[in-house]
């Protein structure tokens, strides 16, 4: 007999993971929600035992360990950094790792991680043809005022119902790289909604974006059978065709290296690296990246010209704001992330194959992304990927049985 509540968590779970790709508020409610219903699971059990089944038990994924150990890190730079109310919000961040517990505890089938996958297509199909539309929109109106502040390729790119286009392109990226594997398992009728998602990819114009969604296929193409890398590569090259007059735009401007958005990389690399030659165990503190960069920005443009809230890299940002041991622990992190899901991989049956190849991928795409952007700080992104990496977890549990898998 199914637990009284299990049901209902799954949902709220894989709802919030979904949500991250249109509402953070949406996002953030349905996993507090979640969170909630597991603990009034444990109360009802432990008050009325005979009335209310043994709640779902708490596994902790290997990979809580080194990110244990990165919140403790940051919470010791927050403690040394000048001002430490500026970084609060990143210890706040803490709480949505929890989403890593529930996605391990409650996706534990092959039919539940293959209905939360159906949920995370559908609504990423959606926000992408949003983004897709919103495109148009925005083309139409550059070609009518030539402003580079209308340019869809550039400064007034897609971001669909989300805040930011960097966001929009980074969340999309890890559904686009996770449901390629699982088309071996979901069908081909799934095609239709990653096609679209792959159209929004190229369409937002976002360099990590590409690169990510590039290394992410590649990661795990060794892996797939033959008629899925052909339907990929086949679909990527008409799409990328039919593109190619944006796709040629967008790389031409970032040769041109009077633009802001490209010398400013340059900038992010020099004063980050002088922060950490200043900062090297603490960094400048959390959140205070803008506070510092014009004491470490040694450059000819005018700092008014540029965005320097953040470094644009993962790996730079971490060090320069946190120091180089909370930079370390993110590096553990990856590492056990790699290595628990390549283990599992091995260990695998074929029917769950195509999920851990899925985390693979959305892992890679997230990490080559990294190099180019700060994603590891957007909240949605942070939500969608542990729930992503955490399936393989409660897979491998072996807890419950699939009562499906007799009958396929």
């Amino acid at each position: 007999m199914p637990r009284d509540s299990e049901g209902p968590i799954f949902w709220l779970t894989a709802a919030s993971a979904a949500a991250s790709l249109i509402s953070i508020a949406a996002m953030e409610t349905l996993l507090a929600a979640a969170l909630f219903l597991w603990l009034l699971s444990y109360v009802a059990a432990l008050c009325w035992p005979s009335s209310f089944s043994k709640p779902v038990p708490l596994r902790w994924p290997s990979y809580f360990l080194p990110l244990g150990i990165f919140f403790l890190a940051t919470l010791t730079s927050l403690l040394m950094s000048p001002d430490p109310s500026a970084g609060r919000h990143a210890m706040q961040k803490v709480v949505l790792v929890s989403m890593g517990l529930v996605a391990a505890a409650f996706v534990t089938t092959e039919d539940r991680a293959a209905k939360a996958y159906k949920l995370l297509l559908a609504v990423t199909a959606v926000s992408a043809i949003i983004a897709i539309v919103q495109f148009i929109q925005a083309e139409v109106t550059f070609l009518k005022t030539g402003n580079l502040a209308d340019d869809p390729t550039l400064l007034n790119r897609v971001s669909g119902t989300l805040g930011h286009w960097l966001t929009f392109s980074g969340v999309q990226l890890l559904v686009w790289c996770a449901a390629i594997p699982a088309t071996v398992f979901l069908g081909r009728k799934w095609i239709a909604a990653i096609v679209t998602s792959g159209i929004a990819i190229i369409l937002s114009n976002t360099r990590g974006a590409w690169l990510g969604a590039a290394a992410g296929f590649a990661f795990v193409a060794w892996a797939l059978p033959r008629r899925v890398i052909l339907t990929v590569l086949i679909c990527l090259i008409a799409v990328g065709a039919a593109a190619s007059p944006f796709i040629y735009r967008r790389i031409a401007m970032s040769l041109d290296m009077s633009l802001a958005t490209n010398y400013s990389r340059l900038a992010y690399l020099s004063a980050g690296t002088r922060m950490i030659q200043d900062h090297p165990l603490f960094g400048v503190g959390p959140e205070r990246i803008h506070q510092e960069f014009p004491r470490f920005y040694d450059g000819k443009q005018q700092l008014d010209t540029f965005y320097y809230g953040h470094l644009h890299n993962n790996f730079l940002q971490i060090a320069a704001e946190r120091g180089l041991l909370t930079l370390a622990a993110f590096l553990w992190f990856l590492v056990d992330l790699y290595r628990s899901l390549l283990r599992f991989l091995t260990e695998s049956e074929d029917t769950t194959r195509w999920a851990i190849l899925g985390s693979l991928a959305a892992l890679t795409g997230f990490v080559v992304a990294g190099i180019t952007e700060y994603n590891f700080g957007d909240s949605e992104v942070l939500v969608l990927l542990l729930f992503l990496v955490s399936i393989p977890f409660g897979l491998s549990s072996h807890v419950q049985k699939d009562p499906h898998r007799e009958s396929r």
